[in-house]
């Protein structure tokens, strides 16, 4: 699959993604000028960044963006709001729900105030048709349907994700049938002190690796293109090559371009040698 990160603005890289032809956009974009990268601090269009939306993806495409405000003199910012309310009135897409991006919030006093666990995690679908939501693929199977139904001695995850997936004795790869299936609140712990490997990347705010393979497996299919504007440590297009989907995403600090790139080589290096090690031991590698 094609893991294109591209260097510089989203609006110059990307201007040439054809009409329609993206099936999910996975982004998280800075915010409320809360942070500088590499001393630098680019304001962000949020009109101009629904045009983008609505314009290169498909019918029931989705636009996923995990987006917070700053909180500044005990002040919390409301451009999350505001970005909901502005984006669903828009033509030509609705507001699907806003979930809630789980992530253990740094500890300290929180003087009049509780600690923020989470950030909006806003999906909107393009008009059209219906939208990808495979979300019994990160559903959590039940002990019960795996201790009774499902042969797993000879079965490896490529993700390493909870498993969601049971093979047959004849080796035919199927759903498993007990399921609880996820709320709102997608949780992954504290990203950083060993819980999750895209803390140690030298980018200083990145989304979980899990979060990413959770969203594009749910809200695409193998083979589509998933693009992210705000690419960072291209977390996202990492997710895309294990899971087998093309990726286009731009990065406008050459840093964290450089640190893209050298994260995409690395997980082709793992990819790679997981499926000879698999191989070797005569393990079928699901998806």
């Amino acid at each position: 699959m094609t893991i294109d990160l591209r260097l510089g603005r989203w609006q110059d890289t990307l201007a040439d993604i054809a009409d329609g032809s993206v099936r999910l956009i996975l982004t998280s974009p800075p915010y409320d000028n809360a942070r500088t990268y590499e001393d630098t601090c680019e304001p962000v269009d949020f009109d101009e960044l629904a045009a983008f939306g609505l314009r290169v993806l498909c019918p029931g495409g989705v636009f996923a963006m995990v987006l917070d405000g700053a909180v500044n003199d005990g002040v919390q910012s409301t451009t999350p709001y505001e970005v909901i309310c502005s984006w669903a009135k828009k033509p030509g897409w609705r507001l699907l729900q806003v979930l809630g991006y789980g992530r253990q919030g740094a500890p300290g006093a929180y003087k009049g105030r509780f600690r923020r666990d989470h950030e909006p995690l806003i999906v909107m679908v393009k008009d059209g048709a219906e939208h990808v939501c495979e979300k019994g693929l990160i559903a959590t199977a039940s002990k019960q349907d795996l201790q009774s139904r499902v042969g797993r001695a000879n079965v490896r995850r490529r993700d390493g994700g909870a498993e969601t997936f049971g093979v047959d004795k004849s080796g035919n790869r199927r759903d498993v049938e007990n399921i609880a299936h996820r709320g709102s609140l997608w949780w992954y712990g504290m990203v950083g002190h060993c819980h999750d490997p895209s803390a140690h990347t030298g980018h200083p705010a990145t989304f979980s690796e899990a979060f990413a393979l959770d969203a594009v497996t749910v809200w695409s299919n193998p083979g589509e293109l998933i693009c992210d504007p705000f690419a960072g440590a291209c977390t996202v297009g990492k997710a895309c090559q294990k899971l087998g989907r093309r990726f286009i995403g731009s990065e406008r600090v050459q840093k964290y371009h450089e640190i893209g790139l050298r994260r995409i080589g690395e997980s082709a290096a793992c990819e790679r040698a997981f499926r000879a090690e698999a191989a070797e031991k005569g393990q079928m590698v699901l998806l």
